[in-house]
């Protein structure tokens, strides 16, 4: 597998951007960087069966218009004998304003032979990064809604201002469904005391809400509430800065 050039900067912004921060409280999930050059076990016979033979399992195609270079990521079990592949796909456009895709596929078991049969696609799924990158960091948990929920995270800097955004997906019956973005990540390299910010989702009442914790230039925390049409939304005014 290559190690492309607009994956490589989306995550060494994230590695930069975190170094050197203070210890945030512990994660109600792990939560860890997008490793494009790793093939995660378990997955190459899911993604040929997405994406067709892929010897290097990475496999270029053209959406919307632009070259996308898409590589696994990793398996969720979900209910219904359904499997999910998410793979991420790193855009060639050389372009600050360009970003890469997350793609989440659901497959099934064939009876005959008992191999993986695509049973829908779904493009452009997550939080998404600049110079053509896709999601930087990811997790997967249940603890937020009782059934597979995806993390996505991704962000760029503009003029000295970096911001991150968080993204979460839930893996639903009849397809992934967005139920929260969440600004994850804030820092101001414009001057020399600029305030940093980041946070993590530290705690959730399944169902109903999560508790996203910040620490660096300041430490609070905010809740984020689900609402009758199954998305969480803040309570109250937010106190994370952005870009």
């Amino acid at each position: 597998m290559k190690f492309d050039r607009c994956s490589h900067v989306g995550v060494a912004f994230l590695s930069l951007a975190f170094m050197g921060q203070p210890a945030l409280a512990q994660g109600l999930f792990p939560v860890t960087d997008v490793d494009r050059d790793t093939v995660p076990a378990g997955t190459p016979e899911a993604f040929w069966a997405v994406f067709g033979e892929s010897p290097k399992n990475e496999a270029e195609r053209t959406v919307k218009g632009e070259k996308i270079t898409f590589v696994p990521l990793t398996l969720v079990k979900l209910p219904g004998d359904v499997t999910a592949l998410v793979s991420t796909g790193a855009s060639d456009c050389d372009a600050h304003a360009c970003s890469g895709i997350n793609a989440v596929h659901y497959l099934r078991r064939s009876k005959d032979s008992y191999r993986y049969v695509k049973a829908g696609e779904w493009l452009d799924v997550g939080a998404r990064g600049t110079w053509g990158s896709p999601a930087a960091r990811w997790g997967t948990t249940d603890a937020i809604t009782g059934t597979p929920v995806l993390y996505t995270q991704g962000g760029g800097t503009w003029q000295g201002y970096s911001c991150d955004v968080a993204v979460l997906t839930e893996l639903g019956a009849k397809g992934p469904v967005e139920i929260a973005r969440v600004p994850i990540y804030y820092s101001d390299a414009s001057r020399d005391d600029g305030p940093t910010l980041r946070g993590t989702i530290a705690a959730a009442e399944r169902g109903r809400s999560f508790t996203v914790s910040y620490a660096g230039s300041d430490s609070f925390s905010e809740r984020y509430v689900r609402g009758a049409d199954g998305r969480y939304s803040l309570e109250g005014k937010t106190r994370m800065k952005r870009c």
